[in-house]
């Protein structure tokens, strides 16, 4: 008798002791901590860098004037992606074709600056991103958002008709951002890279 109550006592204490099946999922549902961050580091700046810059903006709202993620305009929307890699950029977009250098006719790279005649001059600009495709915050649309770029030479599209103007701004020197454990945050940089901030509003330019 004694040896069963012993028994029956043993295995009471185990199903105590055993994680629930709730438990069980929580604890596997419980995400592992990452510990990476970003390291914002001096350094040459290309084309892809801001294109991927520019497409976190996707959807932000445009309205004429705007100059930050709460709404762009155009030239607002190009300024302020540009900033985030410490590139300064004039405000508008008449301003901004006077910076860069023409590239060869239909040598487009991503990054580049496109310009399109909307009655009095450049009036409307936007960011190639490759394969005929731009990236711009659009008056039509209401939004920033993708567009096809040339069409074909039977259909060419508003914008393939309308350029007036390509500027290439990048390579150049600014800021990029790069992945790091959290406990290398102390850490120095690269050699040659010095630490700095990114732009949390545009350079003013007068």
């Amino acid at each position: 008798m004694t040896t069963i109550n012993v028994r029956i006592a043993l295995l009471c204490a185990a199903v105590l002791a055993a994680p629930t099946h709730g438990a069980l999922a929580q604890a596997r549902q419980a995400p592992a901590p990452t510990g990476m961050r970003t390291l914002e580091v001096r350094a040459p700046v290309h084309g892809q860098d801001v294109v991927r810059t520019a497409k976190r903006y996707l959807g932000v709202r445009y309205v004429l004037g705007g100059t930050t993620p709460r709404a762009f305009d155009c030239s607002g929307f190009v300024r302020w992606i540009f900033a985030q890699h410490g590139v300064r950029m004039p405000r508008t977009a008449k301003e901004q074709a006077g910076v860069g250098d023409a590239p060869a006719p239909g040598d487009l790279q991503p990054g580049d600056l496109l310009f399109f005649f909307g009655g009095r001059g450049a009036q409307h600009i936007a960011v190639y991103v490759g394969g005929d495709t731009i990236i711009h915050a659009s008056s039509t649309a209401k939004r920033v958002k993708l567009d096809r770029f040339g069409g074909t030479r039977a259909r060419p599209t508003w914008f393939g008709r309308r350029l007036i103007a390509v500027r290439r701004i990048l390579p150049a020197e600014g800021v990029i951002e790069l992945p790091v454990s959290a406990n290398a945050i102390e850490r120095s940089a690269p050699p040659g890279m010095e630490t700095t901030l990114l732009y949390q509003e545009p350079p003013v330019v007068y």
